[in-house]
């Protein structure tokens, strides 16, 4: 029985290119050896395809599917069927058929084969489809499929990869379903198949089941392998991942760039490094596939001298001019903080595509450069390119940080037009723009209006309205949310208790510290925090000390709100005494903390250098 789950699309902070299209590498064997050796220097690639392919010979000199849409007028008079006065062989058919150019010439072909084969053989019927689908008409291809007399695990294979190849995931596992209850026994390019959409739909269950499938019928090779490596590492099992990838006899820079991708999605930056560095050690040259996954590897480890010596050592070298690498290029830097290093490599592109353009803004915006980023996204609609979520959410972001309400009503518009409201991301992120212009209404109708909403969202409001003045709401909120079941985190926390102190409820107060106490978030140097300036606004100072002295860290803000918190109390002493702890244990006494302990207890000196009886009782 087939198992499916469906995922729900998530949005990611930098989309790339997916390497499974890249091509394998031409290898001749040697006989006496029996290694492989590549054919040129630079491999160029040809039909592996991780998600899309299924290797099936029909396949072999396929074209994009963008390519059905070209030349459909061409001449093709050179495709002529045999005359009708001699007979013609399956293998004569096959051939012509393969020799098509367009789709037009297919389809005669394919009424030649109607007028003079009664009952085609499945070699030719398997051919007709095949060409059908090469050209991306899927239809037609699935009604040679289904008037076939006879179908083999090649027909049932070639069908799966095509509505895969077009995004039908459903229908490609109902087909694979159907292959099982007909009989059919899979072979190493149909469970390849299959595995690409498990890794494609993350459904980690049914990809087990097929990884048995080839380990029992003994249909592992370098394409299967690499098929099973980017199944776990999509479904975050890299350990599984490791243990296929190591235990292979055999490897190509697909399948180290299978590897590296894997642990640079994952978050695991510096084991990615650690394959890339291995990789070049065994020989095997990077293609722009596997720069780009070592490129984002970089910018989530904030690797920024990693990324200039990629950049110097092989990409202005050999993929000076490809997009994909550019546009990773900038987002490593932007995510390193560089933002001038990506606007440079942002204005030598000779073309750039939307994620190019996402990445830079996004860059802006999370440097706090909102008019920048609204600059650029001005010319981006100007030149006429669809923005995705991705970007919206940046240039909210943006218009928020310098408070342009029009910008942002005119992105709102856009997305109310688009029907993109519902998304929980691009939700959360209107409610806390309008939070941050002050338009406390508008971002409270836009959270009941969100179907779904999260943590997230939840919290840009309750922080939203405590630093707006209506803490009342923000403690509602609160009730709210958990009352809904969202189970609020540091933030959301560390919001309310700011609230409490601007209110000095101290019960709600309390209320929210037995709450957090019984998670992980009252950990938080945040949180804590937020705690010891509620009790110590409210005046229980002693309840203050207890969190200040239980805390596993404490920041600067700590030390300030344990401080103030004495000197705002009267206990101007205990704060002295404060001051000189938080200086030898490395924190510097700014002049804020200085001049507010002076001005609240009057008459007591700062010294340098505290007096033996004040270090006895710090």
């Amino acid at each position: 029985m087939v198992s499916l789950i469906v995922i729900a699309s998530q949005i990611t902070l930098f989309q790339q290119p997916s390497f499974y299209t890249i091509q394998n590498p031409s290898f001749h064997y040697s006989n006496s050896k029996n290694e492989f050796k590549p054919i040129n220097t630079k491999p160029q690639f040809s039909c592996f395809s991780s998600k899309d392919s299924c290797f099936l010979p029909e396949f072999d000199n396929s074209t994009n599917i963008s390519s059905s849409h070209e030349n459909l007028d061409a001449d093709f008079t050179d495709i002529t069927p045999p005359s009708v006065s001699r007979s013609v062989d399956s293998d004569e058919l096959a051939a012509l058929l393969q020799s098509c150019k367009n789709f037009r010439q297919v389809r005669r072909v394919h009424a030649f084969v109607l007028k003079r084969l009664k009952n085609p053989v499945t070699y030719v019927e398997n051919n007709l489809l095949s060409m059908y689908l090469r050209f991306g008409k899927l239809m037609e291809a699935r009604k040679v499929f289904d008037k076939m007399a006879k179908r083999n695990v090649v027909s049932w294979t070639a069908m799966i990869n095509g509505y895969s190849k077009l995004g039908s995931d459903d229908e490609a596992l109902r087909l694979f379903g159907d292959s099982i209850s007909s009989g059919i026994r899979g072979n190493g390019k149909m469970f390849v198949c299959v595995m690409n959409l498990c890794s494609r739909r993350v459904d980690f269950e049914l990809g087990r089941q097929i990884h048995g499938c080839i380990l029992k019928g003994n249909w592992r090779n370098l394409i299967a392998n690499s098929a099973i490596v980017n199944f776990y590492g999509q479904c975050g099992e890299l350990s599984s991942a490791f243990r296929v990838f190591c235990a292979m006899a055999e490897k190509d820079v697909v399948c180290w760039t299978t590897m590296i991708t894997a642990c640079s999605q994952q978050g695991y930056g510096k084991e990615a490094f650690s394959m890339f560095s291995r990789m070049l050690s065994d020989g095997f040259w990077p293609n722009e596939f596997t720069v780009c996954s070592a490129l984002k590897a970089c910018g989530e480890e904030k690797a920024l001298k990693s990324g200039r010596q990629l950049h110097g050592a092989i990409i202005k070298k050999m993929f000076k001019n490809d997009v994909f690498v550019g546009t990773s290029l900038v987002d490593m830097y932007a995510k390193c903080g560089e933002i001038l290093d990506a606007r440079i490599v942002f204005n030598e592109m000779r073309s750039r595509n939307m994620v190019t353009w996402t990445s830079i803004i996004a860059g802006y915006a999370k440097k706090g450069l909102g008019e920048d980023a609204i600059r650029l996204f001005r010319v981006m609609r100007r030149r006429n390119i669809i923005a995705n979520n991705l970007t919206i959410i940046s240039i909210l972001r943006a218009c928020g940080s310098v408070g342009d309400l029009l910008m942002g009503r005119e992105v709102h518009a856009q997305i109310v037009k688009k029907y993109i409201q519902t998304n929980m991301y691009i939700g959360s992120t209107l409610v806390w723009f309008y939070c941050k212009c002050g338009e406390y209404n508008i971002a409270s109708k836009v959270l009941q209006q969100m179907p779904l909403r999260d943590v997230v969202s939840w919290t840009a409001m309750i922080c939203g309205c405590a630093s707006l003045g209506h803490e009342a709401e923000a403690l509602d909120l609160l009730k709210e949310m958990m009352e809904e079941g969202v189970e609020p985190n540091s933030f959301t926390y560390s919001s309310a208790l700011k609230a409490c102190a601007k209110l000095e409820a101290v019960s709600q107060g309390k209320l929210i510290h037995s709450f957090a106490n019984k998670t992980p978030a009252l950990s938080n140097v945040f949180v804590g925090s937020a705690l010891i300036h509620m009790y110590a606004k409210c005046g229980f100072v002693s309840e203050a000390f207890q969190v200040f002295d239980s805390m596993p860290e404490r920041n600067l803000v700590s030390w300030k709100s344990m401080i103030m918190g004495y000197a705002r109390n009267g206990l101007c002493r205990e704060a002295l005494q404060l001051m000189y702890r938080m200086e030898a244990e490395g924190f510097e006494v700014d002049d804020y903390i200085l001049a507010t302990v002076l001005s609240a207890c009057g008459d007591i000196e700062w010294e340098e250098v505290p007096s033996s009886e004040i270090l006895l009782a710090t």
